[in-house]
């Protein structure tokens, strides 16, 4: 389970950093699908206690980005 959610994890962050390099529309519309996709992915695969960990941090250190 841990390759397969460091393979999806690592698709995302490739996502996410050609999302921010392009200029293109399209591009970057398909790229944050798939970055959305990817990191949906690599929490599903995850082992339940990492997907605890980051619950109870985002629980108890709320971000600015989650209070819009």
């Amino acid at each position: 389970m841990i390759p397969t959610s460091l393979m999806s994890l690592f698709i995302s962050f490739l996502a996410i950093y050609m999302y921010l390099n392009t200029t293109e529309e399209i591009v970057k519309v398909v790229t944050a699908g798939m970055a959305l996709i990817s990191l949906f992915l690599s929490f599903v695969f995850a082992p339940w206690s990492v997907v605890l960990v980051l619950v109870v941090s985002l629980a108890i250190f709320q971000f600015p980005l989650l209070k819009y």
